[in-house]
């Protein structure tokens, strides 16, 4: 279970980690990101996916140790 957590983890760190990147280069280069909501609400920040990103990797690392001990 631990090793499908950690894979799992990793891959869905991958994707978040793409999409903060993609969000980022559309920051930079002015692109106006898609908005949550109503059409005047908050813009999708990167920050989300990023800090999602860190928390897959963390789990990833947390199953790892966990499956290595056994």
């Amino acid at each position: 279970m631990e090793k499908q957590l950690s894979v799992l983890g990793y891959w869905l760190g991958i994707i978040s980690l793409v999409l903060a990147v993609i969000f980022r280069l559309m920051t930079v280069a002015n692109v106006i990101p898609p908005h949550m909501g109503a059409p005047g609400g908050n813009a999708i920040s990167y920050m989300t996916f990023l800090h999602g990103a860190g928390l897959f990797f963390l789990l990833t690392i947390a199953s790892w140790c966990r499956t290595a001990r056994s």
